[in-house]
C-alpha cells in the first residue's frame, strides 16, 4: 500500500513541475469550425480585436504555417502578452477542429498555480475563456450566413470569351464593392453595342498578394467576340481557354464568397496539386436586381490545379 502512495505521489509531483515548469503552454482550447481548415484558417488569421469591446486592433500574427497552424501575439490583461498557438485538423469535409494553445509571457507561474488551485478562481483563465466564447459564437453567426461545398474530383473549368474590365490593388474583402462600382463600365458597353451574353458574369484573380491579401481581377461578361465590335481603354477583350480545376459551390452573400478560396487551396495542397491560386468564380445571381435574400446567392469558383 506505501508503494502504491508513494508511486502515486511521485507521478503527481512529477506531474506538477512538468505543468509548472517544462510544459509550454498554460491551457488549451478545443473547438470546431464548420467547412475546411483553409476557412477556418483564413477567419481567425483576420481576427485583429481579442475583445470586441476594444477599438484597436490588439492581435498581431508572428508566423503561421497556413492551414496547419498560426502563432498570435494579443496585448491583453493590463498589456502584458499572450502567446495563441492555432492547430487546424480537418475532421470531415464540412468540420474542422481548432485547437488553441495559449501561454502567457509574463506571470506565467502564478498563472499556471491559479488554474491547478481549486480554491482560488482564475482571472486569466475566466476571461480568455469569455472572450473565446464571444469569439467562437461569431464565428459559428459568420459561417451559417453562407454555405460552401467542394467538388471531390478534378473538373475542366468552361472556356470563355468576354469582354472585361481591370481593377487593381483591391483588398479580397473589398472585391464585391468593387465590382458594383464598375458594372456600369461593362453594361454600358453592353447596351451601347446591343450585345448579348452567352454566360454569366465572372471574375478572374490575375495578381494575389496573400500576405497582405489584395488583388487584381478581371470583372468580365461572356460575349460573342466574333462581331464588329472593339476594346476600349476601359473595357478589354479576353479568351479564357479551359483547364483542369478543382471547383466549390458557394451559396451566399458575394462579398463572403472568398471563404471558399481558401478552402480550394487546402484542397489543392492535400492532394498534392499544382497551382497559381487564380480562382475564378462565376455569378449566378445579380444583387442589384435580386429579391432572393443573399444565403440563396450562387457562385461557382475554379481554382486551376496540375497534377
Amino acid at each position: 500500500m506505501k508503494k502504491i502512495i508513494l508511486l502515486f505521489l511521485t507521478l503527481l509531483l512529477s506531474g506538477l513541475i512538468w505543468y509548472l515548469f517544462i510544459k509550454k503552454y498554460d491551457y488549451q482550447f478545443t473547438m470546431d469550425a464548420k467547412y475546411g481548415p483553409g476557412n477556418s484558417y483564413h477567419d481567425i488569421l483576420e481576427w485583429k480585436r481579442f475583445n470586441p469591446e476594444l477599438t484597436e486592433d490588439n492581435i498581431a500574427v508572428i508566423q503561421g504555417e497556413p492551414f496547419k497552424n498560426l502563432t498570435q501575439k494579443v496585448n491583453s490583461f493590463s498589456n502584458s502578452q499572450i502567446e495563441f498557438y492555432w492547430e487546424f485538423e480537418k475532421r470531415n469535409d464540412s468540420l474542422t477542429e481548432v485547437v488553441l494553445n495559449v501561454r502567457s509571457e509574463e506571470n506565467s507561474l502564478v498563472n499556471r498555480l491559479d488554474i491547478i488551485n481549486p480554491f482560488v478562481k482564475s482571472k486569466y483563465i475566466d476571461s480568455l475563456k469569455q472572450n473565446l466564447l464571444t469569439f467562437r459564437q461569431r464565428l459559428k453567426n459568420e459561417q451559417t450566413a453562407y454555405r460552401i461545398q467542394i467538388t471531390d474530383s478534378i473538373i475542366i473549368s468552361p472556356a470563355l470569351d468576354c469582354i472585361c474590365h481591370i481593377s487593381e490593388n483591391i483588398p479580397v474583402k473589398g472585391k464585391a464593392i468593387e465590382m458594383v462600382g464598375t458594372i456600369d463600365i461593362l453594361e454600358d458597353y453592353i447596351l451601347n453595342r446591343n450585345l448579348k451574353l452567352t454566360g454569366n458574369p465572372f471574375v478572374k484573380i490575375i495578381k494575389w498578394n496573400r500576405e497582405e491579401n489584395i488583388i487584381d481581377f478581371e470583372f468580365c461578361f461572356p460575349v460573342n467576340l466574333v462581331q464588329d465590335i472593339r476594346p476600349t481603354e476601359e473595357v478589354k477583350f479576353r479568351q479564357f481557354p479551359s483547364s483542369t480545376a478543382l471547383k466549390a459551390v458557394f451559396n451566399g452573400n458575394y462579398r463572403l464568397s472568398h471563404k471558399a478560396w481558401f478552402d480550394l487551396l487546402y484542397t489543392a495542397d492535400e492532394k498534392n496539386l499544382k497551382t497559381q491560386g487564380l480562382p475564378l468564380e462565376v455569378f449566378y445571381n445579380n444583387p442589384n436586381v435580386e429579391s432572393t435574400p443573399s444565403p440563396t446567392w450562387k457562385a461557382v469558383i475554379y481554382l486551376p490545379v496540375a497534377e
